[in-house]
């Protein structure tokens, strides 16, 4: 099936090359990606941008600060009264406020940097949890002879196949539980960052979110099988509407076709309701499962041996630490009272600068000057706002959806280079909506799924 909407489902067993040009020639070329992606050496391609700068969150105050600046210079003019006296010192209160906005976003980018050592570690780990089990276990009469084929002249993976006896047929099934599961796991962390504002405090997303994530937890519903998705999904505690069930849930099947299809369906009041009630997240319970299948092969003829049981224990350990570490991140901003501090230093010295200012001294140390210092304190402080939660879907956020593809691809090259030829044929590439390919700034054209569930 594809964006035509014909609603067929045809397996890709494209390579990730082929994948890249079919999707360029059906699509028509990546969208307009919402992640930022800039060159730092270039000058003209940084000063012309507006996404992803602060001019977007900031040009409306700056904007009510150059109005009022203008007011006051024209009443002054008008009455030919200097307000401009009070202070000739009034530099120490500038330089004291910029010393603490500094502060706030020094501290706010050490968190962002936190959160990208993170986020490289939960992948590096999952990835490295996967392929340990991909090339630890022992298989059948086939592995046993493609594991030691020394690179033999003719030893063809159609050729290990007729080698393959039910232990083969064993470890491959293993293989594609344990891969299934891991990019599961990639697909509720990505949505946990996406909900964690509604999760731990507001407590609704509005649609254009929503059917963002109605489109993950159908990818997760290609990976898994119906009774493992609706076990999985309830954990996830998102409002439905009567039609995104009609469109997506009611037929028990998955249905990825319909992002194709449709668009995202209108809520009463343009909000989904999100539960704020401590519960059992997500990604814990996929990582129980994760884990399961992982300790269920340990001693088994074509398992893996004992003594690598607690090597995986340690890494799906670390992963749910480095999930605490990202939930806690999420809901612990900078102190309030800081926050609080700077901001009405800031708003309380923006309007006080009239009274800094001879008003003799012209339009330009009147007006244009203090827009721009407006624009310097309150751009910093947005720096700092933008960097305090780099989880979600904010154009300056991690790119997260980048790193599940890599790990998509990844997976199942681990799956060819281990002569697994059963496990890869388990899985098919699946064309992404337009309105996803915008997630990353990275081609995002494929995803993975299990042919048996589409």
């Amino acid at each position: 099936f594809g964006s035509s909407g014909s609603g067929k489902r045809s397996p890709c067993t494209r390579t990730c090359a082929s994948e890249h040009l079919a999707a360029v020639s059906v699509y028509g070329g990546a969208c307009a990606s919402s992640m930022i992606n800039y060159d730092g050496q270039s000058w003209f391609d940084l000063l012309l941008r507006w996404q992803g700068t602060v001019l977007p969150g900031i040009w409306k105050r700056a904007l009510i600060v150059f109005v009022y600046m203008s007011m006051t210079y024209v009443v002054q003019v008008s009455l030919e009264c200097n307000f401009g006296f009070a202070w000739s010192h009034s530099f120490i209160v500038g330089q004291s406020l910029s010393f603490l906005l500094v502060f706030r976003a020094n501290a706010s980018y050490l968190k962002y940097q936190a959160g990208r050592f993170i986020c490289a570690h939960f992948f590096s780990s999952l990835r490295n949890l996967a392929m340990l089990c991909c090339a630890l276990f022992n298989g059948g009469h086939g592995q046993y002879v493609w594991n030691r084929r020394h690179n033999a002249d003719g030893f063809t993976e159609g050729r290990r196949a007729g080698l393959d006896d039910s232990f083969d047929a064993r470890a491959s099934q293993s293989r594609a539980d344990i891969v299934r599961w891991s990019l599961a796991l990639a697909i509720a962390f990505r949505m946990a960052m996406s909900l964690g504002a509604a999760q731990f405090s507001s407590g609704e997303i509005d649609e254009a979110l929503k059917w963002r994530i109605n489109f993950s937890r159908m990818r997760m519903r290609t990976l898994l099988s119906k009774e493992e998705f609706i076990l999985v999904d309830k954990a996830l505690k998102v409002e439905d509407s009567g039609e995104e069930w009609r469109l997506l849930w009611l037929s028990g099947k998955s249905e990825p076709q319909v992002f194709h299809q449709c668009t995202a369906p209108t809520m009463p009041g343009g909000k989904y309701l999100v539960s704020t009630e401590p519960c059992v997240r997500q990604v814990l319970l996929i990582l129980f499962f994760l884990g399961q299948s992982v300790r269920l092969h340990a001693n088994e003829p074509y398992g893996y041996k004992e003594r690598f049981l607690p090597t995986f224990n340690t890494i799906i350990t670390h992963l749910n630490g480095l999930h605490d570490q990202i939930c806690q991140a999420m809901t612990s901003p900078l102190p309030l009272p800081y926050v609080s501090l700077v901001r009405t230093l800031m708003l309380a010295y923006l309007f006080s600068l009239p009274f800094f200012i001879n008003y003799a001294d012209g339009i330009l140390a009147n007006v244009v000057n203090p827009t721009l210092l407006a624009i310097a304190l309150l751009g910093i402080d947005q720096i700092g706002t933008e960097l305090e939660n780099p989880f979600g879907d904010d154009p300056n956020d991690l790119d997260i959806q980048a790193l599940i593809m890599g790990l998509e691809k990844e997976l199942l090259r681990t799956l060819e280079i281990a002569g697994d030829v059963r496990a890869r044929d388990m899985f098919t590439w699946l064309p992404v909506p337009r309105f996803m390919q915008r997630e990353t700034a990275k081609p995002f054209f494929w995803y993975v799924a299990v042919k048996r569930e589409v």
